[in-house]
């Protein structure tokens, strides 16, 4: 599949009195790795909630290639080519690393629980094709070896690079990710890197939250920076962390 386009105008949503997120507006280009930063509670992962459809809107609209998405649910996002991965993977502790990859594809698994329950020969080839699929992704994060291995008994960064494979194993058009480095020590931060940048270089368009300017500004193209809600800047990393009201807001300084 082609990389997506995704527009968003006048994207706004409240919680009672709290604009989390007001009037934003920007492009993701087909194939752009385009970055948000701002400090918390700047309404970034609620952004990432409202483009796959977690939350509702209360106000504007959110477009994939000119096909407006808001208002569909999280797997109708999802079955158009929009990968999430999230900041915690608590709720998946107990799955096995190489079934947490796969469950990602479940979309492309078109079974009735009939055939599954008979084990029939096509469904069981479809299933070691998964597997394969699963494998090939972990071993691209160089953790072929955790595949066995209970989720929630790996390092914190570990669980993170591995709910990255799970999005990559979806071969999705459109990536989110919220702060994929976030508690990650140095040596997880550079493998996670390396695998987004070579991520970047496929047909695929990636929307990456994080705290780390460096991580980002190596990452992306373009940057948007939010602070309480709005849109405060967009343009290139140079540009944008040039800019004293963003020094100011992001950086407190």
């Amino acid at each position: 599949m082609n990389a997506a386009t995704l527009q968003l105008d006048d994207v706004s949503r409240a919680f009672g009195g709290i604009h989390a997120v007001e009037g934003v507006r920007f492009t993701a280009h087909a194939g752009e790795t385009l970055g948000v930063i701002g400090p918390n509670g700047a309404g970034k992962s609620v952004l990432l909630n409202l483009i796959n459809g977690l939350y509702r809107l209360d106000r504007g609209s959110i477009t994939l290639d000119d096909t407006r998405i808001d208002g569909l649910k999280p797997h109708q996002i999802a079955a158009r080519g929009v990968g999430r991965a999230f900041q915690s993977t608590d709720q998946f502790k107990d799955f096995i690393v190489r079934d947490y990859v796969i469950l990602g594809r479940l979309g492309r698994q078109a079974r009735s629980m009939l055939t599954t329950a008979l084990a029939l020969p096509h469904v069981r080839r479809s299933e070691r094709a998964e597997r394969a699929v699963a494998l090939e992704t972990l071993e691209r994060f160089r953790l072929a070896e955790a595949a066995e291995e209970r989720l929630g008994d790996l390092p914190y960064g570990v669980q993170k690079a591995i709910d990255i494979a799970r999005v990559i194993a979806t071969e999705p058009r459109l990536m989110l990710l919220d702060e994929p480095t976030s508690g990650t020590t140095s040596i997880e931060r550079s493998l996670i890197s390396d695998v987004l940048h070579e991520v970047a270089r496929t047909d695929v368009t990636l929307v990456v939250i994080d705290h780390d300017v460096s991580f980002i500004s190596s990452l992306s193209e373009r940057i948007v920076v939010m602070n309480v809600g709005r849109l405060l800047a967009e343009g290139t990393p140079a540009e944008v962390l040039a800019r004293p009201d963003v020094v100011e807001a992001y950086l407190g300084v």
